[in-house]
Formats: structure tokens, C-alpha cells, sequence
């Protein structure tokens, strides 16, 4: 019996580990192991009964019943007979056999459009023996889900190797032991082996269980990480060839789940969004009328390609058969959106999750506030700091440059969840329309409130109750060319935000303000004809920000300086302002932020009013913190270099020279601490020198003495952007010392040869190989003598993108074979003539970067009498930003 038992537990090992395998114990194989067991069983009764006969012997030797021991005997004769048979049946070469099921379910998916080229990407990525976990993202709505399901699909209907596709709903409220469920479920574990068990034990064996597989799980709706071997799945690698796809919101969670490629899913382009559309609403309703299908091409324009909001509304509009119907739609859609059936209930309750998922009331409140600016707008991000800023959503910081940087977090972390977008560069975000429309909606308490957020485009005269609505307001935005008059009593006691943006009003009423002694921001930026400030600005005793930029203002009105809570004061752009009243700057006690960029390309000559008297008043105020300024005097730059207070207020600073020399030491450059921005024009000769030793200008061939070296611009930490116009000088060394910038353009600069001179010695040229390691952004223009960039080879690891135009010197960009650029860079902007004309170190740099090449032949060759015209935004930065015309 024993060899029998050593036998069976030989048995039993082979068929645990096949089971593993997702093979199935034979019939043969499991009945013998059932009748092991009863043999064994019966066994041990005999050897009992034999025990018993001998505790019972007479005399030591002698049984007591002849008869009981005789038939005991007989029974031993046959159990040593059953078991030697039992012995010889357990030689099997074969315990299990596979499992005969579908490796995958078919799932019901609609169908789609659109998801072609997204679905061909991923389907690389599983054929990818280096990519184990896979990313989806995109917003709500957009068919991450439906993308999923297709994937499962084709699994289904393609030749593949993979054991098993697991499916899973992980959803917001999903726990480790739910997601240990489906995968259960899926793989057919035993509910005996499975419900008493503890999260870990169940963990052990749903790994035992796909360890020996090549597996795909596919997991829906993943709103946090969660640890993959915590559930019991194995981690894909080159070796088990297994793939873990997922979907969610937020590309962070991509980089928590350690996704391999992350993949974001986009909204659908303008064809395909049209054809979702039309195929809900159905060719009945289509053919009722002719000019319904023009109108369906404007209806389906406003769902801006979210596929959850396109089909959403073609049904709706389904059984729409009337013109006005149609009409009627398109006008609310625009208008009041959360009115059209199905808005509310299908694509607003399932985007709110993910505003409910927000880290904070902050981050909350400032995503509600994107949705003041126009649909469709690019915001610049620096605007809206400074707004957050004057609104207090970020008075949790003493600091204004902690401010600041935690306003960047919370653009980076709306954008992270798909709530924010890019705008038109990277110093831009935009919010998709219904993204907006949504947002509008919860600002107005989920629609209970409607005019708590007034968004307008057009203000229609309407009597004298055209205002009535707006008692209940507390933020006012107002945009465009179409506000014309704000004529009549505007009753808006609650207000608190009042922007009146890119209008051509030149006055507004003078009792304008009489009824908002609420009112915390004032934003008129942008108002290119408005010359006057309604009387009653200085009764605004709670204002905290003032954006007066972009208008045509005279004079600054004294009453200001009755703003005691004033934190914010841009007056960016304002050419026409030559008047501001002495100790009104320094009247404002309360004063962090104040801006005023004046773009050289915009001016015709220097401004009148006096500069260093404004510098003056600035130094006077206690809480300054945040200074943004042009300069044209040299009295005033070593003003702002020699205050104790101010040289560390600098975050944007242009210096205008009006063609005269400019000779500054780094050593100065580098007091402006938190300078982020540097912009030098008509600069001849530039000088920029390091501790007294030329490093640029009308010197050739000097090099920075290893005595000096990181003593100047490293201290610049904060300089992201450089921008040099119509400047004399022949390299700009220095820029190694720039650790960080990230932008630089040099425009018609008629005598540069090298931006970076080669150098004399390894380390100067170790040196030069690690420049520009944060940049992303190159923008060279009429440049006639420039040669290199560098004649040394640069690493580049974040550059983007290059535009190179007029320089027709220039015979080879700074790449080799081991560029880290040849993975980050995007574009090569420039004339064809200046391509194919450029030097390479072989064929395959070349082969690389030439399908980044984009021409630019359309551009005309530079003007050297007008004004630089760039087609980078960045020498524009401070301009507002205004609805499109």
C-alpha cells in the first residue's frame, strides 16, 4: 500500500501542474486516483482487524475464533491482490488533456469609425516583443471602451498564440478583490478553491494560474494604479509574451500602471465625426427635407468629434423631421446646450467623474474657471495664473513664485485627466467644447443657477431690462467684436469677475460699476479702441486684479491708487499710455504682480513716460514680488540691476537699445533670480561678458578661462526663454551657462557666425556637448553670416522642433549618429534650397531627420527695413489672448 500511495502522490503532482496549465485531469487518471482512495481505505480496516485478532490471541499464539481469523486471511490474499493491480494501472503517460474552450469571448461592439489607425497602433504594440503594458487615454466619451472591445474582437478573429484574453471592468469604485473576481470568473477557478480564501491566497493562485500562460488582459476603466501582482498577474515580459491593455482617463495613471506605450485616443476628424452623426440620425429623417443635411453637417460641428455627444444627439435628432426642429437645435446647442435631451443625463453626468475626481477644491475651481474664455479659444497660461492669482485660488502660497508654480501643476494635472488640451504651442491650453459646455453647467450648480457663469459673445439691445438677468451673476465674460454697448443699468450686485475682452468699445457707461461692490477682477484687456476708465473705478475697494493691456489708454486715472487690495496690474501693451500719476504705483500696498511688456515690433518709437521714476515707485512697494517690464534706458537697467529688492522681482524682461551698444557682465544677469524670460533688441555691438573676460561680441575667438567657469548664468536657473532681434555680435557662448532655457530665437542678426564656437580644450568641449539640454525650441532667422549652430555634435535630448529661415550659410545642423534629438525632434522647418543643400556626417543622420523636414518656401526672404514677422509665437508672448477674428 505504501508503493501505491508514493505512486498516487506522483500522479497527483503531475495533474496539479498540468491543471496550472489549463489542462484537465483525464477520466482514466481521476478514477484511478478515486479508487487509491478506497483502497486505501479499505486498507486500513483490515489492518485494524488484524491489530484486534492479536490483541485477542489465547496463550501469545493460539487465535481465539478460528473461523474469524481464517476469513481475515482470505481478505489480506485479495487486498494484496487488488493493490498489486492498482500498482501496475498507475503507469500513465498522459494525466491531462487541454481544455477545450474559447480562448476569447466575442463581445457586442457598435460600429465605429475612426478607430482605424489608433486600433493599427496598438495592434504594433501586441506584436512588439518590448512592449508588455499598454496605455490608452482620452476623455470621457471619446471611446476608449469601444476601442477596447474591438481589440478583444480581433483577437477573437485572427491566428494568434496567446492562452487566454481576460476581460475586466476595473471602474472608479473597483476593489483588488472585485478585479480578482472577473479574472475568477474568466478563468474558470473553482468557486470551492475560491470564496474562503483571503485576498492574498487568491492572489497566489490566479498567478499559479497564468504563470504558465501567454495571456491578455484587458482592463476598462482604470481611474487609479493598482499593483498588477497584488491581483495575482503576472507582469508581461520579453519572456511569457503575455500584454496588459487598459483604459483611462488620465495619462498619469499610465505612467502609475507603468504602461510600456501610452497611446491617447482623440476625438474623431470632421468626415468621420459627420458620418458617426448621420448614421444615428438615419436617412428618414435625413431625406424629409433638403436643406436638413446641411443643417446636420452644423449640428454635428458642435459635438467638435466626441463621439459620446454625436451619437448622444443624432438620436435625439432621429425623429427630427421639421426644419425649425433642426434650427432650433443648432441655436441651442450654441446657446444653452444642457437644455438639448440627452446632454445631461448621457455626456455630462459621465464627463463629471471625471471633475469629481479632481485632487482638491482648488484644482476644482480652477478647470470651472476655464470656461469664461470663448469656445474654441487657445488660453495662454500665464494668463491664466495671473488670473487664479487675482481671484485668490492660490492665497495658500506666501510666495507668488509658489504661486505660480503651483498653477503650472494644476494646468499639468487638468491636461494629465484630458479636461485641459494644448493650445497652439506649449505655452497654451484650450478646453474642448463640450468639455466646456459641461464645465458651465456644473459652475451654474449642475443648471439650478443658470446665469451664476454668464459667457457672452454678443450682447443684443434689448430695452432698458436687458440686465435683469444678470442681478444673480457672479462671474461676467464677455467677448468679441460683437459687445458693441453695455448701455443701461447693469444690477449685479454679486458679481466678482468681470471680464470684457477684444471688444471695440471705446467708453464704457460711468455707472458701470456703481452696483459691484463685489467685485474682485476686472480684465478690459484687449479693448484696442477703449481711451477711458468709467469714474467709479476707484470705488472698487475689493478689486484684487486690473488687466488694463491691449487697450489705447492715455493716461493711468489716479483713482487707482484707491485699490488698496490690488494684488494684480498688467498693462501690457499700452502704447499709447505716457501718463501715470506719480504714487499711484506706490498708493497700492497690496500690489504682487505687475506687467508691462511693450512689444518692440508693435512700436514706432520710445515710450515718453518716465521709466525710472515707475522703477522708483515699484522698489517703494512692500509685497512686490512679480515684475514683467520693458526698458529702453540704460539708467533704468542699472536701476534694476542695482536695487536690493527689485532684480529679484524680474520674471520677463525686454531690453529695447535703439541700436547703441550693450555691454552687461553674466555676473549682473545672474541677480535677476527668477528672470524666466530675456528678450535684448538693437543691441549694437551685444556684449555679454564673464568675469571681465569678453566671452561675446565684436571679439572673435575668445573662450571662457577655466577660472570662470558656472559662475555666471548657472545662477540664472529660471531663464527658460531667450529671444535676441537686430543685435551685432558674433556667437553667444555664454548660453552654456543657461541650463535650463528651453526657447531660444535670434532674428536678423547680421554678423553672428557661430552660436556656439567650438572652443579650445576637452573641457570646454565637454562643455559644448551638454549645452542646451532642456532646449525644445530653435527659431533662426535672417542670420546671412551664420555657419553653425555648434561645430561640435549636441546631445539635444528634448529638442522639438527647428526653423531655420535666410540663413543661407548655414551648412549643418548640430546632429550625429548619437543625437538623442533623432528621438524627441518633430519638425525642420526651412526653404527647400537650404535642405538639400546641408551637410551631414552619413547617409542614415541624413535618412533620419529628413522625414522630419517640412518646407517653407511659401515665406517670403526677409525685409531688413520692417519689423520681424515670426511664425513661432513667442516674440508676442504678452499680447492677450483674443477670440479668433
Amino acid at each position: 500500500m505504501n508503493e501505491l500511495k508514493n505512486i498516487s502522490q506522483d500522479v497527483k503532482r503531475r495533474v496539479d501542474f498540468a491543471v496550472e496549465q489549463d489542462f484537465q485531469c483525464t477520466n482514466q487518471v481521476k478514477g484511478w486516483l478515486e479508487s487509491v482512495e478506497a483502497m486505501e481505505e479499505g486498507v486500513n480496516q483490515i489492518l485494524q482487524k488484524g491489530n484486534e485478532e492479536i490483541q485477542n490471541k489465547c496463550l501469545g499464539s493460539c487465535p481465539k475464533n478460528y473461523w474469524s481469523s481464517y476469513a481475515l486471511g482470505k481478505g489480506v490474499a485479495k487486498k494484496l491482490d487488488a493493490v498489486r493491480k492498482l500498482v501496475g494501472k498507475g503507469q500513465f503517460e498522459t494525466v491531462a488533456h487541454k481544455l477545450q474552450h474559447n480562448f476569447v469571448g466575442e463581445m457586442p461592439v457598435e460600429k465605429t469609425l475612426g478607430l482605424d489607425l489608433t486600433l493599427l497602433e496598438v495592434w504594433r504594440c501586441i506584436r512588439s516583443e518590448n512592449v508588455g503594458i499598454i496605455g490608452l487615454y482620452g476623455m470621457g466619451g471619446v471611446g476608449k471602451t469601444t476601442l477596447l472591445k474591438r481589440i478583444n474582437n480581433e483577437f477573437f478573429g485572427t491566428r494568434n498564440d496567446f492562452d487566454v484574453v481576460i476581460w475586466v471592468v476595473a471602474s472608479k469604485e473597483a476593489s483588488i478583490s472585485k478585479i480578482q473576481d472577473a479574472i475568477q470568473d474568466r478563468l474558470q477557478i473553482p468557486d470551492d478553491e475560491w470564496k474562503s480564501n483571503r485576498v492574498e491566497e487568491r492572489s497566489i493562485t490566479i498567478y499559479r494560474t497564468l504563470r504558465g500562460k501567454k495571456f491578455v488582459l484587458l482592463l476598462d476603466d482604470v481611474w487609479k494604479q493598482f499593483d498588477l501582482l497584488k491581483v495575482g498577474v503576472p507582469i508581461p515580459d520579453i519572456h511569457n509574451g503575455s500584454k496588459v491593455i487598459f483604459t483611462t482617463r488620465s495619462k498619469e495613471v499610465c505612467g502609475q500602471m507603468e504602461a510600456d506605450k501610452c497611446i491617447r485616443v482623440e476625438c474623431l476628424e470632421q468626415e468621420k465625426a459627420l458620418d458617426l452623426f448621420l448614421e444615428k440620425v438615419g436617412e428618414e429623417a435625413l431625406s424629409s427635407h433638403p436643406t436638413i443635411p446641411h443643417l446636420a453637417k452644423a449640428v454635428a460641428e458642435e459635438c467638435k468629434g466626441l463621439p459620446l455627444a454625436l451619437i448622444t444627439v443624432g438620436r435625439s435628432m432621429a425623429s427630427r423631421k421639421k426644419l425649425e426642429d433642426w434650427e432650433r437645435a443648432i441655436e441651442l446647442l450654441r446657446s444653452y446646450p444642457s437644455n438639448f435631451s440627452g446632454i445631461v443625463d448621457c455626456v455630462y453626468h459621465l464627463l463629471e467623474f471625471s471633475y469629481d475626481s479632481l485632487p482638491n477644491a482648488t484644482t476644482q475651481s480652477c478647470f470651472l474657471y476655464c470656461s469664461l474664455f470663448p469656445k474654441g479659444s487657445s488660453i495662454r497660461k500665464t494668463r491664466l495664473i495671473d488670473l487664479w492669482i487675482g481671484e485668490g485660488f492660490l492665497d495658500e502660497f506666501d510666495d507668488i513664485h509658489d504661486a505660480r508654480k503651483q498653477g503650472e501643476e494644476v494646468i499639468w494635472s487638468l491636461k494629465l485627466v484630458c479636461l485641459l488640451e494644448s493650445g497652439e504651442s506649449e505655452e497654451f491650453v484650450k478646453m474642448h467644447d463640450v468639455i466646456r459646455d459641461m464645465a458651465l453647467w456644473l459652475a451654474c450648480e449642475r443648471g439650478q443657477k443658470k446665469n451664476k457663469y454668464l459667457v457672452k459673445e454678443s450682447v443684443r439691445p434689448a430695452g432698458a431690462n436687458k440686465f435683469v438677468k444678470w442681478k444673480e451673476a457672479e462671474r461676467i465674460s464677455l467677448w468679441g467684436q460683437d459687445i458693441r454697448n453695455l448701455d443701461g443699468v447693469m444690477l449685479c450686485p454679486k458679481v466678482v469677475t468681470l471680464l470684457v475682452t477684444g471688444t471695440f468699445m471705446g467708453t464704457f457707461p460711468s455707472e458701470l460699476f456703481e452696483s459691484m461692490h463685489a467685485l474682485a477682477v476686472l480684465d478690459f484687456s484687449g479693448n484696442e479702441s477703449l481711451t477711458s476708465l468709467p469714474k467709479g473705478i476707484g470705488n472698487l475697494r475689493n478689486l484684487q486684479y486690473l488687466n488694463l493691456s491691449g487697450t489705447a489708454l492715455r493716461a493711468l486715472p489716479v483713482e487707482i491708487k484707491n485699490l488698496k487690495k490690488l494684488k494684480c496690474l498688467l498693462l501690457n501693451d499700452t502704447y499709447s499710455l505716457i501718463d501715470i500719476p506719480r504714487e499711484v504705483m506706490s498708493s497700492l500696498p497690496s500690489l504682487q504682480v505687475f506687467s508691462r511688456l511693450q512689444s518692440p515690433s508693435h512700436m514706432n518709437s520710445c515710450p515718453q513716460y518716465d521709466e525710472r521714476a515707475l522703477l522708483e515707485e515699484l522698489e517703494f512697494l512692500g509685497l512686490i514680488e512679480d515684475i514683467c517690464i520693458t526698458i529702453f534706458n540704460s539708467l533704468s537697467v542699472q536701476k534694476l540691476l542695482n536695487s536690493s529688492k527689485l532684480h529679484w522681482c524680474i520674471r520677463n524682461l525686454t531690453i529695447v537699445w535703439c541700436f547703441t551698444s550693450f555691454n552687461i557682465s553674466t555676473s549682473s544677469l545672474s541677480r535677476l533670480e527668477y528672470m524666466e524670460t530675456l528678450e535684448i533688441w538693437n543691441a549694437n555691438p551685444l556684449r555679454i561678458d564673464v568675469e571681465q573676460k569678453t566671452m561675446q561680441g565684436s571679439l572673435p575667438n575668445r573662450h571662457i578661462p577655466s577660472t570662470s567657469r558656472i559662475t555666471g548664468l548657472e545662477q540664472m536657473r529660471n531663464l527658460r526663454v531667450l529671444v535676441v532681434v537686430q543685435c551685432e555680435m558674433l556667437e553667444m557662448n555664454w548660453l552654456i551657462y543657461a541650463q535650463r532655457l528651453q526657447t531660444l530665437q535670434v532674428i536678423d542678426c547680421l554678423s553672428i557666425r557661430e552660436v556656439l564656437s567650438d572652443g579650445s580644450g576637452e573641457e570646454i568641449r565637454h562643455e559644448n556637448r551638454n549645452a542646451f539640454s532642456c532646449l525644445t525650441t530653435i527659431h533662426l532667422q535672417g542670420l546671412p553670416r551664420l555657419k553653425n549652430i555648434s561645430l561640435q555634435a549636441l546631445a539635444l535630448p528634448l529638442l522639438k522642433e527647428i526653423e531655420v529661415l535666410n540663413c543661407p550659410s548655414l551648412e549643418k545642423l548640430p546632429f550625429d549618429s548619437n543625437t538623442s534629438a533623432k528621438e524627441s525632434l518633430t519638425e525642420i522647418r526651412g526653404q527647400r534650397d537650404w535642405w538639400d543643400k546641408l551637410l551631414w556626417d552619413d547617409e542614415i543622420v541624413r535618412n533620419v531627420f529628413s522625414s522630419r523636414f517640412v518646407s517653407l518656401d511659401g515665406i517670403s526672404m526677409w525685409d531688413q527695413d520692417s519689423p520681424p514677422t515670426l511664425s513661432l509665437p513667442l516674440i508676442v508672448s504678452r499680447l492677450p489672448s483674443l477670440p479668433p477674428t
